[in-house]
């Protein structure tokens, strides 16, 4: 028998969580993008934020799955693998948002009076913008949904005295899995 975090059916759990996180936080990058407002600057980190609660959701749904899942550890690992997938998707995303909505992006030609009201630290070539943007997506979703990833298997797991020892590199044979 594999080891159950290379199942076809997880693997597709990874990636719908992952995507709804990455949608999640997205959508509010793209508020930011259309008002280009500097003054909206906090509006990508509610976005980490909807990422953290979707890991949270996504926590509690392997929470609830008893017979399948007998360790904390294996249930932090799938939520990390969730996590991993919702930054790539939301980088990309984010990528296609930038593409969409800053004239002349990748270009070097970008007008640096893109984000309207900003100091001309942050104006230059979109460059305040584009930080705000990727170091949420990527450092700030990792860390919110990171700790959600390892608290809520703690918190939402009821008996957790019977939790055997992760094997992730190893196959379980039936008489170890009994």
């Amino acid at each position: 028998m594999i080891n159950k975090i290379y199942n076809r059916r997880h693997l597709s759990e990874y990636l719908t969580y992952g995507l709804i996180a990455a949608i999640s936080y997205s959508i509010p990058v793209g508020v930011y993008l259309f008002l280009a407002d500097y003054t909206y600057s906090e509006i990508p980190f509610l976005g980490s934020v909807l990422f953290m609660f979707v890991i949270l959701i996504y926590c509690i749904k392997l929470a609830k799955r008893r017979p399948e899942y007998k360790s904390v550890w294996m249930m932090i690992v799938e939520a990390q693998f969730a996590i991993l997938i919702g930054i790539v998707l939301s980088v990309l995303i984010s990528m296609i948002l930038c593409f969409i909505f800053i004239p002349a992006f990748m270009s070097g030609h970008s007008p640096g009076t893109f984000l309207k009201h900003a100091p001309v630290a942050r104006n230059e070539s979109n460059s305040g913008v584009l930080l705000t943007i990727f170091l949420t997506a990527t450092i700030a979703n990792f860390g919110a949904a990171g700790f959600m990833a390892v608290m809520a298997p703690y918190v939402f797991k009821y008996d957790q005295t019977k939790d055997k020892t992760v094997l992730l590199d190893k196959e379980i044979s039936e008489t170890e899995a009994s």
